[in-house]
């Protein structure tokens, strides 16, 4: 027996069917039907996303929001932790870049018997960003929180952007650039965990390593925590098609075998 199997992206470009000009009148009553609220942060999957965020924050000269996004998708901390950077954590007192520096993250901190540093390496999309900064931004010093708040006296005071600021702001971010992904702080972690997994080819080592790294009890959790198992069992309803034109085996030639009773 041999069984054609042909692509999912070739399924998927096959199956875009619009209902055109059939005859279907509009609802006589009120058919809407109830679903659970959707709160959960998703990341942003597309990498034309993520440098149209940055463009639009550099296009309105928003230097620290757009060096808050890059690090914060680049580095894959909570937000709690990344708003406690300051420029002193990546920069060497001869103004230079580190290549790691720890960071003990405040819940690991918190919740385990055994204090642990997390390692972060600065890679060079975050060393672009920061310099961009620098070279816009006067008068920083290297005890300088990288985040600091706006909201006082012309930023005099050094002191770092809360969490329901980021929220604010990432929230407004995709209201503007009408983004179909529910944003919120959690999105750059998310961000992060998703692009590894994908830059990996889905590697089972990764997997285990953002598990570790994040904390979680198992993988299954990891993998649903950044996204991946909503967009598999999507795939696997798109990709089924049993009954319709395209189904998941096309051109299958069966052969039938009878059974010899000896």
């Amino acid at each position: 027996m041999t069984d054609n199997i042909i692509n999912l992206a070739d399924i998927r470009a096959n199956t875009t069917l619009g209902l055109g000009t059939l005859n279907i009148l509009p609802a006589a009553e009120d058919s809407d039907y109830e679903i659970a609220d959707e709160h959960a942060a998703e990341p942003i999957k597309s990498l034309d996303t993520i440098n149209q965020i940055s463009t639009y924050l550099k296009d309105n000269e928003r230097w620290r929001d757009n060096m808050l996004f890059i690090v914060g998708v680049n580095f894959g901390l909570r937000v709690s932790d990344l708003i406690e950077l300051r420029f002193s954590h990546i920069i060497n007192s001869n103004m230079t870049f580190k290549e790691t520096f720890p960071v003990l993250e405040k819940k690991t901190k918190n919740t385990r018997k055994v204090k642990k540093n997390r390692y972060l390496t600065i890679n060079d999309a975050i060393k672009e960003v920061v310099t961009l900064y620098l070279e816009k931004t006067p008068n920083v010093r290297l005890s300088d929180y990288m985040f600091r708040s706006e909201s006082n006296n012309g930023g005099s005071v050094n002191k770092p952007i809360t969490r329901q600021s980021v929220d604010r702001l990432l929230k407004e971010i995709a209201e503007n650039l009408s983004l179909d992904e529910r944003i919120a702080t959690h999105t750059l972690r998310k961000t992060f965990a998703y692009h590894q997994m994908v830059m990996s080819g889905n590697d089972p080592r990764k997997l285990l390593l953002l598990q570790k790294m994040f904390g979680h009890s198992t993988s299954m959790q990891t993998l649903s925590y950044i996204g991946i198992t909503t967009e598999e069992m999507a795939e696997a309803y798109k990709a089924l098609n049993l009954g319709g034109k395209n189904s998941y085996l096309l051109d299958t030639n069966l052969v039938e075998i009878e059974e010899h009773i000896c």
